[in-house]
């Protein structure tokens, strides 16, 4: 829910591009035009750039610079009247959801309620009002009595809302990841019972009823059978090195507190039947809260450590019964989450996937997958070069067994862990295709499986069949190229630089680079990426802050592969933007806010995670996650998001908002946009034309950024023939 929160809180920002009035005439001579809006979006003057793109429809336009002007205008006024739509629908079903009657819900008001706080111009006002107050007052009795009744499906939605209109403050942060808690312990221990559960629930909400439970791959005592004391104990060591060097006191409550959870959640009785008696439950809660008070001695260090976990191990064999192995997993998954989110023990079963999503590549098939409407796993497109393309695997084809094993009503992690294995081995997928509209067939494909290099550099427009073949150009005419990093890995730089290198040979004149949505990843990576715009001499890329408070670790420039340095720039960022791509984007911002770099970062405030994590290992099979330093921008900012901070992340210069709508349907059109040429034509196979992104006013920041290095190369152009 971040990513609602973060839109929400960055409406206000964009009230000035949407709605300040005009305060001086436009120019009308393209040149001084084109330098005043370049200007403005640089200085971050939001009212200026608005009025500059209301052009008299009479003035001369040579290059085209107008009427994309005039364009962006047209589409942020579309916008601006979808949002009133939206807004007065949104307020007729909080009426009716709120009136006590047939159709009263709360569920639905707060929906409603949330789906506005992310649209509004002014969220302060629309919570302040007493009609929100009071759906917000009871909706936190009614999430609270749900959970008390185990009803944690309605509470969980009840609190995922509330934390998202409230999101800034926190105040129902608590309460979300306690119940979240209790499910996730389900999902683990009692997957079937809680199966029942969600299908009860889509039932009441009047919603088609769930996929068939399927128990493939949900035996917990396969997943945890390595899990010791000792494995727990070592994480507890290496938590220690933690930036905020908060010792194991919260740790060691936070393992306790869980349990608690564990403890009071009913439905884990499916699992662990001896938490249906009351005496034995009562005994190990008085036992875990003797222990949370003594721990405030803080005496806590390893040899108590040790102490407590023998302790809590032997009144969990005499009273409720847990097995060790799930009560140490519940203990450590606890005393990790009081570090801060990125830091966890990975467990056995979770190694591979943890090095599947920090490496640029992986074993595997070379899939895209997604959910389709009636929730089977279906292609989104096979990668080019990999197995999976060269067996025939199709976008649209739909994976109905893996290895003669239905998986209908797996999720999508579980799938993949089906279909991925050692290299050289040999999976068969059995697979649903369309031969027309109407019909479908079945089919075997057998692949075997081989190492998967992830493309992360893409351009505007697919040109071939392999993955680095794209029409690297947004605008030919203009020369405006088009580079999105989709995350940072071992090759990142590299790509980056051919990408550059084909731009530069056919004279290139701006550069959008595209960061959202770009979760970041390999600090080399992102440094190696900065050095190719940044051509100060020892100028500071990023730097690490410790425990200490000391800036360590400075990472800095080279000017000799400065090879982008003088071209224009615009950097597109938003609220999925974080980590890698925050070092880079504010690098950037940094280097152009002190005139060194002519560059503008448009879109909204990036996510916020600006913190280094290590990884040690445990055991044979499980490693430690833990969060050591925080990156830190050239001047010293730090772009970590820590509890209670006024500011993190990176900000734009320019503030372009894009409506929920608007951002669905831009990923989806670009996913369509990068299916693969040799499959357009297949049945179920629609691959669009990215140009609708512009043309059809669906991706404003996208545009805005074509306009501004239009504007910019027009600049440029006029100086060059004012030399001559």
């Amino acid at each position: 829910m971040r990513r609602l929160g973060m839109i929400a809180s960055l409406a206000l920002a964009c009230v000035a591009f949407t709605s300040i009035a005009a305060q001086k005439p436009t120019p009308t001579d393209p040149r001084i035009w084109a330098n005043e809006i370049w200007q403005a979006a640089k200085a971050g003057k939001a009212d200026q750039f608005e009025n500059l793109l209301k052009v008299n429809a009479d003035a001369a336009d040579t290059n085209g610079l107008f009427a994309a002007a005039r364009r962006l205008d047209e589409h942020a006024n579309a916008r601006e009247a979808a949002r009133k739509v939206r807004m007065d629908e949104l307020r007729k079903e909080f009426v009716e959801f709120t009136t006590p009657g047939e159709k009263a819900n709360l569920t639905k008001a707060l929906k409603a309620a949330t789906e506005l706080s992310i649209i509004t111009t002014n969220k302060e006002a629309l919570l302040a009002e007493p009609g929100m107050r009071d759906l917000v007052a009871k909706a936190q009795t009614a999430a609270h009595d749900a959970e008390s009744r185990g009803e944690l499906l309605e509470a969980s939605e009840l609190f995922i809302l509330l934390n998202a209109l409230y999101e800034e403050s926190a105040v129902y942060k608590k309460d979300t990841e306690r119940v979240n808690q209790r499910l996730i312990m389900l999902r683990l221990y009692a997957p079937e019972r809680l199966w029942e559960m969600r299908d009860a629930r889509q039932k009441a909400l009047g919603e088609k009823p769930l996929p068939a439970y399927n128990a493939l791959g949900d035996n917990w005592r396969t997943k945890l059978e390595t899990i010791t004391q000792v494995l727990v104990e070592r994480a507890m060591g290496y938590a220690e090195q933690h930036v905020e060097q908060a010792g194991r006191t919260p740790m060691l409550v936070g393992g306790l507190e869980t349990v608690r959870t564990m403890i009071t959640t009913p439905d884990l009785r499916h699992a662990f039947p001896s938490l249906a008696d009351d005496a034995a439950r009562e005994t190990m809660l008085k036992f875990i809260d003797e222990q949370i008070t003594k721990l405030g001695d803080g005496r806590n260090d390893a040899l108590r450590t040790s102490w407590l976990l023998d302790r809590l191990r032997e009144t969990n064999d005499r009273t409720v019964k847990i097995p060790s192995e799930a009560l140490l997993h519940e203990f450590g998954n606890g005393a990790m989450s009081r570090l801060d989110e990125f830091s966890s023990i990975i467990w056995p079963d979770e190694v591979r996937r943890f090095q599947r999503t920090t490496q640029g590549r992986f074993v595997g098939v070379g899939i895209q997958l997604e959910y389709d409407e009636r929730m089977n796993v279906r292609v989104v497109t096979p990668i080019e070069g990999t197995p999976a393309h060269r067996a025939g695997v199709r976008p649209g084809d739909v994976i109905t067994k893996v290895d003669h094993k239905v998986i209908f009503g797996l999720s999508l992690d579980q799938a993949i862990e089906l279909i991925t294995g050692p290299a050289g081995t040999q999976v068969v997928l059995t697979m649903d295709r369309k031969v027309d509209d109407k019909d479908t067939k079945e089919i075997d494909i057998p692949i075997t499986r081989g190492v998967i290099n992830v493309i992360t550099a893409r351009g505007w427009k697919r040109t071939g069949q392999r993955e680095d073949d794209w029409n690297w150009y947004v605008d030919e005419a203009s020369r405006i190229g088009y580079v999105r990093l989709s995350q940072f890995t071992e090759t990142t730089a590299d790509e980056l630089a051919r990408a550059a290198a084909s731009l530069k040979q056919s004279g290139l004149n701006g550069l959008v680079l595209d960061l959202r949505f770009n979760p970041g990843g390999l600090l080399d990576q992102a440094v190696k990426v900065s050095r190719r715009f940044v051509s100060v001499p020892g100028g500071r890329i990023v730097g690490m802050k410790g425990a200490g408070g000391q800036v360590e670790q400075p990472e800095l420039s080279r000017p000799n592969q400065a090879t982008l340095a003088n071209i224009p720039i615009v950097v597109l960022i938003n609220e999925g933007s974080a980590s890698a791509s925050e070092i880079v984007s504010g690098a950037l911002r940094h280097y152009a806010d002190n005139g060194s770099l002519d560059a503008v970062l448009l879109g909204q405030r990036s996510y916020g995670k600006g913190s280094v994590q290590n990884v040690w290992p445990l055991t044979g099979n499980a490693m430690m996650k833990v969060t050591i330093q925080y990156y830190t921008l050239p001047d010293g900012q730090i772009i970590h998001r820590r509890p209670g901070a006024a500011a993190w992340g990176v900000p734009p210069h320019i503030a372009v908002e894009m409506l929920p709508k608007q951002t669905e349907e831009a990923i989806l059109k670009r996913r369509d946009a990068d299916v693969l040429p040799e499959m357009q034509g297949q049945a179920g196979v629609v691959r669009t034309d990215p140009d609708e992104l512009l043309t059809n006013g669906v991706d404003l920041q996208l545009e805005a950024a074509v306009l501004l290095l239009k504007a910019r190369a027009s600049i440029a152009a006029g100086q060059a023939n004012s030399v001559k």
